[in-house]
């Protein structure tokens, strides 16, 4: 069994390998994020930035293969030859995953190394990013100040609104770091959420629900239940089921889709003035029926901006630098709605996935309300089966100030390409 003498002596030969760039007394494990069989602890992370300049990027690697994972471990980055602590967090998934953000400017082509270790935490508390849940909604927030809710329950309606419009299961408000809210259930267009995903023309059983028009009474999404939550210096989640109920069937409701929405929020650019988090949807048939989405012009993921948002006061920006004026229909990689909020500028990008259906996804921007939504749907018609569930990624970076192209493009190539990691043992 190795000494904590043995183990401080490996982790030295660590540093002095790394200053001298030499791979003497190392075995390679494990490229890309993966480890090898058998890892034991100390283990060596390399962390390469690619092709791209990285900024306070999200990083992670697999522990599948390590034989036992300790009471108590810490990470530390190797730096001008000392052990500098790292916040980390874990996930504990299957395999579970080791998470941390790779802080500061890291330029294109650039290696940093680290070590994972047994031993308590050195690391001084960051910020702690926290989930919290009511019997109304889940809230993810930073400190004192908050990032977004997702409602668990259906908010009050207008005065005089029909009650088919009672729906929960979508996110709003979502706030920027300087307070102001980018997002609005739109009181002259109830059935727009706020981040809500829900598509129009479907066929189901021989009839055919429309999820995004409540008032027709045909059909609805609701929230049904939460599966996990954690908060963390590195990031807060949670994972919640929503059920796509067919209302056309007399006196009864059929749950013909199951979906789970994992929505995680990192703690990255509060200082900086963004807020980041990410929602992967997977959406299965509920039971042995298929559901086919029709061709249509709108539905999928979709975005409501604030109230004030209208006529000069609104702007939409894409990846292929198309206005709002432009931009209907078009194929994008992200898609920014920004707006003006007396007299002060705020937004959202939404970035597509590249494993994401028919990416680059085709958007449908309205040039009179302030929304959009990318809608998969406008290339054809698609089906979800038993066998073949529908699973979408996508990253909201919610700024406060005017959109910048390069800050969206730069986030969307963490997203898509995310720095590589490899593992290393001691032979």
């Amino acid at each position: 069994m190795r000494t904590d003498r043995h183990r401080k002596r490996e982790v030295d030969n660590m540093i002095r390998i790394s200053i001298a760039g030499a791979a003497v007394g190392l075995f390679v494990l494990a490229f890309s994020d993966e480890l090898a069989r058998a890892a034991d602890l100390p283990l060596r992370i390399t962390v390469e930035a690619g092709e791209h300049a990285r900024i306070d990027s999200p990083v992670s690697v697999s522990l599948k293969e390590l034989n036992r994972l300790p009471a108590k471990f810490r990470l530390s980055e190797i730096r001008d030859g000392k052990m500098v602590p790292v916040p980390f967090q874990l996930d504990a998934g299957h395999p579970p995953r080791l998470w941390w953000i790779m802080d500061g400017k890291t330029p294109a082509q650039i290696r940093r190394t680290y070590v994972f270790e047994e031993g308590p935490s050195r690391a001084q508390p960051a910020v702690v990013i926290r989930v919290h849940e009511s019997k109304k909604y889940l809230e993810i927030a930073r400190g004192e100040s908050r990032l977004l809710r997702y409602n668990s329950a259906p908010p009050p309606l207008p005065s005089g609104a029909d009650p088919k419009y009672t729906r929960s299961g979508y996110i709003n408000p979502v706030w920027t770091p300087r307070g102001q809210v980018v997002t609005d259930r739109a009181q002259n267009y109830l059935h727009q959420l706020g981040v809500w995903l829900a598509y129009v023309g479907t066929q189901f059983e021989g009839r055919t629900p429309n999820f995004w028009d409540l008032l027709n009474g045909k059909a609805t999404v609701q929230y049904a239940g939460t599966q996990h939550k954690t908060s963390g210096p590195v990031f807060a989640a949670f994972t919640v089921t929503q059920h796509h109920l067919d209302l056309g069937l007399p006196g009864q409701q059929k749950v013909a889709l199951k979906e789970t929405w994992t929505v995680r929020a990192w703690n990255v650019g509060a200082e900086q003035g963004y807020w980041l988090y990410d929602v992967m949807s997977t959406i299965r048939c509920a039971g042995s029926s298929p559901l086919t989405v029709t061709k249509h012009t709108w539905g999928g993921m979709a975005i409501r901006g604030a109230p004030e948002w209208y006529n000069e006061r609104c702007r939409v920006l894409t990846s292929e630098g198309k206005t709002r004026s432009e931009a209907n229909h078009t194929r994008v990689r992200w898609c920014d709605l920004s707006g003006s909020t007396q007299g002060v500028w705020s937004g959202m990008t939404v970035m597509s996935h590249p494993q994401n259906l028919r990416h680059p996804e085709p958007v449908r921007v309205n040039e009179t309300i302030p929304y959009f939504c990318f809608v998969d749907s406008y290339l054809g018609d698609f089906q979800i089966t038993p066998t073949n569930p529908l699973v979408l990624r996508y990253r909201f970076f919610v700024h406060d100030d005017a959109v910048r192209a390069a800050d969206a493009e730069r986030l969307w190539r963490d997203f898509a390409a995310p720095p590589k990691t490899a593992i290393l043992s001691i032979d």
